[in-house]
């Protein structure tokens, strides 16, 4: 079996070398094979202090810490990486799941691929589809329940390559005291700054985490427009409002590169934009297959929202654009065209944090995951007509 598998394909190698040294690539994708070394999490300021949180939780024996400059975040730290023992047994996962299970979780009955040698109660080994080897742990089903029934917990993870410490069946979750979210994000929401009244739009909203911290930043006063065009996804916005405790987030469903056909023009003081990328920052990866045409085609697909998120604005109003990717189409060159083309003025991204700023000279902020140790992750702050508000 496997323990590493290639990251980048060539072509997506080639791209980045046009902007990266050869050198940078290499750690970046060495970077990206880990979950980095500490795991963040919002603390819903409007429900409690997040030093109370912290120290209520380390009481219990979590080892939880505040972070020093963003106050709202808090975090554990990742543990790894462990080795993890090969068995007789063995179940095959999906991509998605593997990355999981990888970092602890346990394996579920829809991610399962396949089980060989195994039957209910044996310890197994857990492997990506090319044999990476990413956990072990107990079968819970035996493999004709696992596929008849495509449901339930399917192994139980014993012990995992990375470890985080998972909070969401303590009772701080499932009050909306806190809220799973990485420490860019949480970063990028504070940069915009939503002021108590505003109206804001979230044009790409699921699960809710940048939208429901607007809400909370405002005082849960005003309206947070939390868009997605499915359904199960505008069902887990409702559900994190519901649980976080927040009226003024409306879920709606549409297509949000046409929201002005709902909302009119003019019609909003901030919008939040975080469209559909190469993800090229998300960690920890086991596989990764964009390629140099994807980077194009997603930053045309980007600049339709930011086509309309110019419409919805009301002159003086904030877009705040924000990708987990790290290619210049899909972030600075998208912010040149939306200020060249569209007629936005680029804003200083004013963030405590010792970050990178981005290529060509663009007011903004970048999430590197080998300097910084987080995600990968763009910043921009942009204002319409360059008005103040």
């Amino acid at each position: 079996m496997k323990t590493s598998t290639g990251l980048f394909r060539e072509s997506m190698r080639s791209y980045l070398g046009k902007f990266y040294s050869r050198e940078y690539v290499r750690e970046l994708e060495e970077s990206l094979r880990t979950p980095g070394s500490r795991y963040f999490m919002r603390v819903n300021t409007l429900k409690a202090d997040p030093s109370e949180v912290a120290y209520i939780l380390r009481e219990e024996g979590y080892e939880v810490y505040n972070h020093p400059q963003v106050r709202e975040a808090i975090y554990t730290h990742v543990k790894g990486p462990f080795d993890v023992n090969i068995h007789r047994g063995r179940v095959i996962v999906d991509w998605k799941t593997a990355e999981s299970v990888y970092v602890g979780a346990n394996v579920y009955a829809p991610g399962v691929h396949k089980v060989v040698n195994a039957d209910k109660g044996d310890y197994v080994t857990v492997t990506s589809p090319d044999g990476t080897v990413v956990a072990e742990g107990v079968l819970e089903m035996s493999p004709p329940e696992i596929f008849r029934e495509r449901r339930g917990l399917a192994v139980r993870t014993t012990n995992s390559v990375f470890r985080i410490v998972s909070l969401r069946e303590h009772p701080f979750f499932r009050e909306g005291v806190i809220y799973h979210q990485s420490l860019p994000s949480i970063v990028a929401v504070k940069s915009l700054a939503p002021k108590p009244g505003w109206t804001v739009l979230d044009m790409c909203a699921s699960p809710g985490g940048k939208a429901t911290h607007a809400a909370t930043l405002m005082e849960d006063s005003g309206e947070v427009i939390a868009v997605d065009r499915s359904e199960n996804k505008v069902r887990a916005i409702e559900e994190n409002a519901r649980r976080l405790g927040l009226r003024s987030v409306r879920p709606l469903l549409y297509d949000s590169r046409y929201i002005s056909e709902v909302l009119g023009v003019n019609s909003v003081d901030a919008v939040i934009l975080d469209p559909p990328c190469t993800t090229l920052g998300i960690r920890p990866k086991l596989i990764y297959t964009r390629e140099e045409k994807d980077v194009y085609q997603l930053a045309e697909y980007q600049r339709q929202f930011l086509s309309e998120a110019w419409r919805v604005l009301r002159r003086g109003g904030l877009l705040l654009y924000t990708t987990c990717t790290l290619t210049p189409h899909e972030n600075e060159f998208n912010v040149l065209y939306a200020a060249s083309k569209l007629g936005f003025k680029t804003l200083r991204v004013n963030t405590p944090l010792k970050l990178r700023t981005p290529y060509l000279g663009i007011e903004g902020a970048v999430f590197d995951p080998v300097v910084n140790d987080t995600p990968g992750f763009f910043i921009s702050v942009l204002r319409k007509n360059g008005e103040s508000g």
